[in-house]
């Protein structure tokens, strides 16, 4: 048996390819590969296949997919050893450990002066890559996965380069470098080999230049100086000396040390009070690129730029919250480019999260470690227990004037540890919830995003698609903004989708969003940093059990308006009670209490709402719901005025054969009146009812 990692994964036996079907089923068997002749646990499988959010039935579905693979690939090779799953593979079974053991070997070879029978080696090896890694397997596994799985290949290429230059191939290399250099522009052992490459050639010119632009682009993009084994292979070069080409020449770097020091504002322990750092200190400069085409938020803009007075006496701490995709990341990098110029002595970008959105919180001491080497603080310095590595990272900050952006934190708790301890810093905290604790104790100051308005949704396309083709279509143009809820992480799916299809008429692209059958997955752009559904689903998975049951009722209200009794209707439990669980939506910005007691949700978020209770509630679940909810008679659809806003609705979206429909929103009017016999509430529920059918018969 052969099995493929290196590419699309694939398994190979006796008689040919071996069927593996699907991308969870892929991904089931690259996990297991992956932890080959180990045992995975089952919770460590489904945190790999499905990621955070698995199905209640995970453990019945890894049977189901482990009991197929072993119909093809034997059923001694895959064995059940608690506390889950065990594949048996053999020596050169597996693409991945062929790979590892041949780059060792080059190494080795390569350690003994002998870089020629190393390079052929490293590019034989290389070259069994037959595309991006794990192909065809679930985006959970690719994004925990690939990115380990692309950085040993990538080790790999460059101690290719290392045993090229050291055979002395620098002409022939030179041209492979540069392609690599551009796939990989912030790589600086790739930058000092193809400066090295180029100096051989007699292109020192070239390579001097190759430093240059690295300098520039880690200036403005990154916000530090190059690297020590950059920078002396730069002076080398200036220089001219021969140990440019012998000491160093396999082009591998030295350590690698810190980024490069630029002189402090003030030596440690000034009289200002600066903190205790090196004789020389980064001024870190690491906000993300500006929006391009930011729209709007004038208020909350004027809002914040009247804060910085203030910071000269206090620490002044924002906190911005709004629903899921209305754009709190892109505000606070928007305003921190705008006023970056008062603060010299750094501005910083936290993000609060492992990693990806959807992972674990940031410890607070994790994240002060990273600002404390962004100020060039070396790591042995930094302490190891908590409180002394806080206390550190506050004497750092101490009489400076730093702008920090602290984005997407859990709660107050997480903020409270990073929050400078005396004046001087603006900090700016993002967040999916309302940051309550933080405003009451710390005297935060909150600013709350919204959607935009009809105007700004106007603006916002103009400024993706251009003015000429908005008024061309203005109608479209208002309709789209509409279809969109208005919501700028829709709005900037379907302009991209529009922008991409110049060809296409507006009012086209708004009937395709209007399509009963399409729902949100009209708005799907196949990027998981745009991904409608992701972004809904990160506070809905912090929810209690009771509000979750909540937010997915509210997908068959029919109506904008959510009051507490609306709410008590749905659930069937006291007002009191609906209305603790409204205020748990509202802190998490699923619902928007616009006045005492009246929520409202946007469309997509009701349109989410509806997918998950197909999905998550039985029909009787949410018979009996919309049979509360129509007999409530403050209720606009109980009969007295029943016809008067459209019901929900729900059809199945096609889907790859052998997995369940997944359901898509669309809102349709009343099937009519009741039928004989079903008089009030009851015949208003089984027209509901009905209208919970499929979709134009493609079910």
């Amino acid at each position: 048996m052969r099995y493929q990692l290196l590419g699309p994964v694939t398994a190979t036996g006796p008689e040919g390819p071996v069927p593996v079907a699907g991308p969870k089923r892929r991904a089931v068997l690259a996990a297991l590969l992956l932890n080959a002749n180990r045992v995975v646990s089952e919770s460590r499988l489904s945190h790999l296949v499905w990621g955070n959010d698995p199905p209640p039935s995970v453990r019945g579905q890894i049977q189901v997919h482990v009991s197929e693979l072993r119909k093809h690939l034997g059923r001694g090779t895959i064995l059940r050893q608690a506390p889950g799953y065990l594949i048996v593979v053999g020596p050169g079974e597996l693409d991945l450990h062929v790979f590892d053991e041949a780059v060792a070997r080059a190494r080795e070879e390569l350690e003994a002066d002998r870089p020629e029978q190393a390079a052929e080696l490293l590019r034989t090896v290389l070259d069994t890559w037959r595309g991006p890694a794990l192909g065809g397997v679930t985006e959970s596994l690719r994004a925990l996965e690939v990115p380990g799985l692309n950085e040993r290949r990538l080790s790999a290429l460059e101690d290719y380069f290392d045993a090229r230059l050291a055979a002395g191939r620098h002409v022939h290399t030179v041209g492979e470098l540069q392609q690599e250099v551009g796939r990989h522009p912030f790589r600086e052992r790739l930058q000092v080999q193809l400066m090295l490459a180029l100096h051989r050639c007699g292109r020192t010119p070239e390579a001097l230049q190759v430093y240059a632009d690295t300098r520039a682009r880690l200036a403005s993009e990154v916000g530090i100086e190059p690297g020590r084994s950059l920078r002396d292979t730069h002076l080398r070069l200036l220089r001219d000396t021969t140990g440019c080409g012998t000491a160093d020449a396999a082009g591998r770097a030295p350590d690698p040390g810190v980024p490069a020091l630029v002189p402090a504002v003030a030596p440690a322990g000034a009289p200002d009070g600066r903190g205790s750092l090196p004789e020389q200190a980064l001024v870190p400069r690491q906000l993300p690129p500006d929006v391009p085409l930011f729209v709007g938020r004038r208020e909350q803009l004027a809002y914040l730029d009247g804060l910085l007075a203030a910071a000269a006496t206090t620490t002044v701490v924002a906190a911005v919250g709004g629903g899921p995709g209305v754009g709190k990341t892109s505000f606070a990098v928007h305003w921190a480019h705008r006023v970056r110029d008062r603060f010299p002595d750094g501005q910083l970008y936290v993000p609060l999260r492992q990693g990806r959105p959807d992972s674990p919180a940031l410890d607070p001491a994790e994240a002060a470690a990273t600002v404390l080497e962004a100020f060039g603080v070396p790591a042995p310095r930094i302490p190891a227990g908590r409180a002394a590595r806080l206390g550190l990272y506050r004497s750092v900050l101490a009489g400076r004037r730093v702008l920090l952006v602290l984005d997407d934190a859990q709660d107050a708790d997480q903020v409270r540890p990073l929050l400078p301890g005396v004046p001087g810093c603006l900090v700016v905290v993002t967040s999916r919830t309302r940051l309550v604790g933080l405003v009451a104790a710390e005297g935060a100051w909150p600013v709350t995003l919204d959607l935009l308005s009809a105007r700004e949704a106007r603006e916002f396309l103009a400024h993706r698609l251009g003015a000429a083709r908005v008024a061309a279509e203005p109608e479209a143009a208002d309709q789209l903004g509409e279809v969109c809820a208005r919501l700028p992480l829709a709005l900037a799916v379907v302009a991209a989708r529009a922008a991409t299809c110049p060809h296409f008429p507006l009012g086209a692209v708004v009937e395709e969003l209007r399509d009963a059958c399409v729902g949100l997955d009209a708005l799907d752009s196949g990027d998981p940093a745009t991904d409608l559904r992701a972004a809904f689903a990160r506070p809905y998975r912090c929810l209690s059990a009771p509000a979750a049951r909540l937010f997915r009722l509210l997908g068959l209200h029919p109506g904008p308006d959510i009051t507490p009794a609306v709410a008590a209707g749905l659930l069937g439990e006291p007002v009191r009670r609906a209305r603790a669980l409204l205020a748990e939506l509202s802190r998490a910005h699923l619902v928007t209490e616009d006045a005492p007691g009246h929520y409202r949700g946007h469309d997509l978020l009701r349109a989410y709402a509806l997918e998950l209770t197909l999905v998550h509630d039985t029909d009787e679940d949410r018979r009996a719901a919309l049979h509360r909810l129509l007999a409530h008679p403050p209720h606009p659809a109980h009969p007295a005025h029943r016809a008067a806003r459209p019901l929900p609705a729900l059809a199945p979206t096609p889907t790859e054969p052998g997995r369940p429909a997944v359901p898509s929103p669309r809102l349709l009017p009343l099937a009519g009146p009741p039928a004989p016999g079903q008089d009030g509430a009851d015949g208003q529920v089984a027209v509901t009812a009905a209208n919970l059918g499929p979709c134009g018969g493609e079910a």
